[in-house]
């Protein structure tokens, strides 16, 4: 177990904190061990798997304070596993936080915070920034308004999956991630095992989502690798 605030400073550079979007901290590794198992990578490695800006830890155990002030742009925290020990959490000017999971087994956690954004807010956010695209439409290229667009589908991607998250456990938040890895993993690589590891791990979680939520992720998987295509076609064609 360490302090939360001194892990912190290691794993995350003060300059990076105002870019981060997601952060998931789990006491145990990928491969489920809830203790230290010599061999295992996952238990070695206890650095983020994924890329910033989204940061995921395994095997991490927490205690006292831990102060995310710093993440100006935090929309999903998850801290899980039981035997955390935190006693205090300081998200207040997380203003953008909408997901939050705590699992501190040990003691009751005294948060600072502010009230998190609402699903309404979410979309008046999204119209607001709809009507700035079309305000400025004569001022814009073709690319600016993919990217634009392309932004927009990974955010509400993000949101989406941190919704659901919030109501998984934490094997299923795990297979969750796996399944739009190897989503993607068919698309730039397609091949017969990446398929049939996507089909194995749609069917794992089956008993936890339905068909058409599974679905439905996925498909926005294809939609944003479609809109990352274009893209480079349009840098392509410009550079010509």
């Amino acid at each position: 177990m360490v302090n939360a605030n001194e892990w912190l400073n290691e794993k995350i550079p003060m300059n990076q904190r105002a870019q981060a979007t997601g952060l998931w901290i789990y006491r145990q590794c990928q491969r489920g061990h809830t203790t230290y198992q010599n061999g295992c990578n996952y238990c070695i490695d206890k650095n983020n798997t994924l890329i910033s800006p989204q940061y995921q830890f395994h095997s991490t155990l927490l205690e006292g304070e831990l102060d995310l002030n710093d993440f100006i742009n935090l929309q999903s925290l998850d801290i899980n596993g039981g035997q955390q020990n935190l006693t205090s959490l300081k998200i207040d000017k997380c203003n953008k936080l909408t997901s939050l999971r705590i699992n501190n087994d040990n003691n009751p956690v005294s948060i600072l915070s502010k009230p998190l954004i609402t699903d309404r807010d979410r979309s008046k956010v999204q119209v607001e920034k709809l009507t700035n695209i079309i305000r400025n439409i004569k001022g814009l290229g073709l690319s600016d308004i993919k990217l634009a667009t392309k932004k927009m589908e990974e955010e509400n991607l993000e949101y989406q999956v941190t919704v659901i998250k919030s109501k998984l456990t934490e094997d299923c938040q795990l297979w969750l991630e796996t399944l739009l890895e190897a989503q993607r993993e068919v698309l730039q690589n397609d091949n017969a095992f990446a398929r049939k590891q996507l089909e194995k791990i749609k069917k794992r979680l089956s008993n936890e989502l339905t068909a058409e939520k599974i679905q439905e992720l996925l498909g926005k998987i294809v939609e944003i690798n479609e809109l990352e295509v274009q893209l480079n076609n349009l840098k392509i064609q410009e550079n010509q």
